[in-house]
């Protein structure tokens, strides 16, 4: 029940979060799985021509660590869908450049993230008609509690173990 209401909580935040003037920018990050992980897209499908800023905000509900990636690919005889990054920013900390030109690729991987509001920042410039998309992903590092009942109960039996190992090595002397 609890995952449900982070998740709708979250879902909330993302459409919150949507700007209203610039329909072709997005976000859609997903409700926490099982195992706490949390997946996402974003993106702008119409950058308008010369320099631009998008900012995304949203909402990661719990500590562990983050990665996201980002491309865009410019269409040969098209130059106008031409996109170069100038920074792509998790919560301050920049994407790795992984190549530039007529792809450009960045990417950030294993990164710690403290759960709460999250900011992505992506500025750059576009030729008049470019677009670019990204994924983000979060794992969580609470451990789930059927995996802290499987390390109780292994280190129960481990401990039985010894214990009844060091009664069998004790010799009786008469």
């Amino acid at each position: 029940m609890k995952k449900l209401l982070v998740g709708a909580a979250l879902a909330v935040s993302m459409l919150a979060a949507a700007p209203a003037a610039n329909a072709a920018q997005y976000i859609t990050v997903t409700a926490p799985q099982a195992d706490g992980s949390v997946t996402g897209v974003f993106g702008d499908t119409a950058v308008a021509g010369g320099n631009f800023s998008h900012i995304f905000d949203f909402v990661f509900p719990a500590n562990g660590a983050g990665g996201a990636t980002i491309s865009s690919i410019l269409t040969l005889g098209a130059p106008s869908t031409d996109i170069n990054f100038t920074s792509v920013k998790l919560n301050g900390v920049a994407l790795d450049l992984v190549s530039a030109g007529n792809v450009e690729f960045r990417s950030l991987f294993n990164t710690p993230i403290t759960g709460g509001p999250q900011k992505l920042e992506v500025t750059g410039w576009s030729g008049g008609n470019g677009s670019y998309s990204g994924t983000l992903t979060f794992g969580s590092a609470v451990p789930e509690p059927a995996t802290w009942a499987m390390m109780i109960i292994g280190f129960t039996g481990a401990g039985v173990a010894i214990r009844r190992r060091r009664r069998d090595d004790s010799v009786a002397f008469a």
